[in-house]
Parts: structure tokens; sequence; C-alpha cells
């Protein structure tokens, strides 16, 4: 029997990359050649391509992706963008094939909006073309043209002055799945939500103590604010009205999605909420798969639909990958369901949890593209963005989430 088992695995081809989905420590073996701007190299344990999208050519200094919750890739996958250190950060913009996992035509705008943050960058959920910054107390949209020009369209949408009287700028905005709903910070410490279609201000706090990780969801209806240790979640449609999240269910970075958010929660664990109720979770990853809770982990859930929630993970020694997940990208499923996707090892080290380092995974709109930030095995070295491939054809989880209990 025994060896009929073998003779099967041997005549019996296997597919060319399938996910492993287990709960193993993957040690990462020496890392491919690092390719140059443009190449791609195979990841060794996950089988996984990814494409080296920037490098020296590219800027003088690092070039690296926003944020988890600010996608490097456009509505269609049709532009890719970094923040790219050429003097100041600006931001540069590429035409991108995501079949051929080609980039080509990078430019940077040459009459950008004064006081742009280029390194705070929302791409446009419903337009391939568009995208928008802050620059100073203006929410501005740029419209990029077709072909190689850098004479980009600026139009402002909002100009926050009266609503933070004496704020230099606005920043760290985030935007709803239909481009009408968005969340901005101030630098005096306050923040705001603004509603493209009516042009109205649907909630103002003007002072909050240590504001930090503010953020609309996809529907538009319920923002999260952290501040002081404390996270509020605002239902918009209902006042505004604030729940303080529990002690013992606090949450700080998350990914954000259509009424629900995905954090870590409970000291060691991972957790899926609904907005309306968020001192309500479900469990959905078992404690030993996420043992730390000293590090910035950050989390995404792109696109239109909710089913996956992408982490990416680092050895908070910069070591090697010591526990599940370490060093990784990884899907998890957020019906409860426990089940993984590892993608690949990002090979950024993190050191002393430096900010810049963090890999900061961002999936594409389709969920089928991630983008990371990598300094590639070399902790003082140059930080790059990196893309990976998800594999297709892979049934999607429920994205309604399920064995919601209280605590």
């Amino acid at each position: 029997m025994i060896f009929l088992y073998f003779l099967w695995l041997i005549l019996v081809p296997s597919p060319s990359w399938a996910f492993l989905t287990d709960t193993a420590v993957h040690p990462e073996p020496t890392a491919p050649s690092l390719p140059r701007g443009g190449a791609t190299a195979t990841d060794p344990v996950f089988g996984s391509t990814i494409l080296r999208v920037t490098d020296t050519t590219d800027s003088s200094g690092d070039c690296t992706g926003f944020y988890s919750n600010m996608p490097s890739l456009n509505v269609n996958n049709t532009k890719i963008a970094a923040q790219c250190r050429v003097g100041p950060m600006r931001l540069k913009v590429w035409d991108f094939n995501a079949a051929t996992m080609t980039r080509s035509n990078g430019r940077i705008q040459s009459n950008e909006p004064a006081g742009a943050q280029g390194y705070f960058t929302q791409w446009s959920r419903t337009t391939s073309n568009k995208f928008t910054v802050c620059a100073q107390l203006n929410l501005v949209e740029v419209t990029i043209p077709t072909g190689t020009s850098t004479v980009w369209t600026n139009k402002i949408l909002h100009n926050f002055a009266a609503d933070f009287p004496g704020a230099t700028y606005v920043t760290q905005h985030s935007v709803s799945n239909n481009d009408d709903v968005f969340a901005v910070i101030s630098n005096t410490g306050g923040y705001a939500v603004w509603k493209r279609s009516t042009n109205s201000i649907l909630l103002k706090v003007p002072n909050s103590t240590n504001l930090n990780e503010v953020e609309i969801d996809k529907s538009g209806r319920y923002l999260v604010a952290t501040q002081s240790g404390v996270t509020v979640v605002w239902d918009l449609q209902a006042g505004p009205t604030p729940t303080q999240i529990l002690p013992t269910l606090y949450f700080n970075h998350r990914a954000m999605g259509s009424g629900k958010v995905g954090s870590s929660c409970n000291y060691r664990r991972l957790c899926v909420r609904n907005l309306a109720t968020p001192n309500t979770v479900a469990f959905i990853l078992p404690e030993f798969s996420w043992p730390y809770y000293t590090q910035d982990d950050h989390f995404s859930m792109p696109g239109g639909n909710d089913a996956w929630m992408i982490a990416s993970r680092y050895s908070p020694s910069g070591g090697p990958a010591l526990q599940p997940f370490d060093n990784e990208i990884v899907q998890i499923a957020t019906d409860g369901s426990n089940r993984v996707r590892r993608i690949a090892h990002h090979r950024s080290i993190v050191v002393n949890n430096t900010y810049a380092a963090q890999p900061k995974a961002s999936g594409s709109r389709d969920g089928n593209l991630i983008t990371f930030t990598s300094n590639w095995g070399n902790p003082g070295g140059r930080r790059d963005l990196y893309l990976v491939r998800v594999q297709s054809g892979t049934a999607a989880a429920s994205a309604t989430p399920t064995n919601l209990r209280a605590q």
C-alpha cells in the first residue's frame, strides 16, 4: 500500500503552485538574488512570483509603498504608484500590465499642488486615472492624462480651513468605496468626515489627544478613531453615535471592510467584528497563530469583497522565523473558518519595530496582487516596492462573518 502511494506521488502531476494553508513554521532559505527593477524572482518556499517594482533607477533614495489602507495599484490594476525619495518624498506613477507583471512610463507630476502629501495617496475606487491627496488644508483630486505628460489636472474637492480654525494642514485621509465619503485629521488634533455628493460635514471632532488611525469604512457609514489608547467607532447614520471599544477588545492597526473590521484583539488573537456591534467579535485564528502583541503588524482588506484579510507579519527580533507566519505575507479568511493562504516571505528585516522597514502589505481591488515594502534582507539598506501575484481560481471565503459571540 505504501509503495502504491509513493508511485502515485511520482506519476500524478502536481500543480505548479498551490497555496500552503498550514500553520507550521516555514524558515526562510537563502533569498533569491535581488532582481533589478521590473524583473521577477520566485519565492523558494511558497512558489509565488515576486516583482521588484522599483530600484535605484527610479530614485536615489527609498521608493516604497504608502500604507496598508492605501493601495499602490489603481482600481483596475493599470497603474501602480510608490512614494520615492527624489530629494523630498514624491509620488511616482507607472503604467502597469497585470498579465505580464511589467511596468513602464514612470513619471512624477510636474504641477504638484502646494503641500501635497505624496506619501499619503488614495487611488480613486471608481476611476482608473484619478487619485486624491491632501495638500495643506485642501483635499485635492488629481487626474492623470493618457500618455507621458507630467502636467496633471488638480481639482480642489474641499478646503478644511473653516472646519479646523488655526490648522495648517490635514492628513491621513481615507475614502469610501464609492469615492463619496472622506475622513481626514488635522495637525491641531481634530478629525472630520466630509461627504462629496452633498458637500457636507457629517462629523467633526475639533480637538483630540494623541490622535491617530482615523479611518472611514468602505461603506462610508462607520468611522474608527484611535486616540490616547481609546478606540471609538462612530455610526454616521445614527446621530452620529459613538461606541467606545471595551479595554479588553481594544484594537489599533486594522483591516477595514464594508461594515466590518479585522484586527488584533484579546492579547494574542486576531478577530473580525461588525462595526454596528463592535464589542462583539469572532476569533478567526487560534491563539498560537498570532503570538506577538508588542509589534506593529499591519492588516488590509482590499477590494469590493471582504472575504480575505491581508496581514504582513515580521519577526520582532529582526531575526529568522520562529513562529508560524513570521516574516510572511498571509491571507486570512474572515468567515471564522481559520483558513489561511500563505503567499510569500517579504524578506524585510525589521529591527526594533523600525517603521520604515515594516512591509505594510496592501492588496489590489480584485484581490489578485499584493504590494509590500522590503529591504530584501539588509536592515540598513535600500527599501523598495515589491509586488506578488496571488494564485487565481481559488474558491473565495464567505464575505459574511460567522460565529460571532460576545466577549
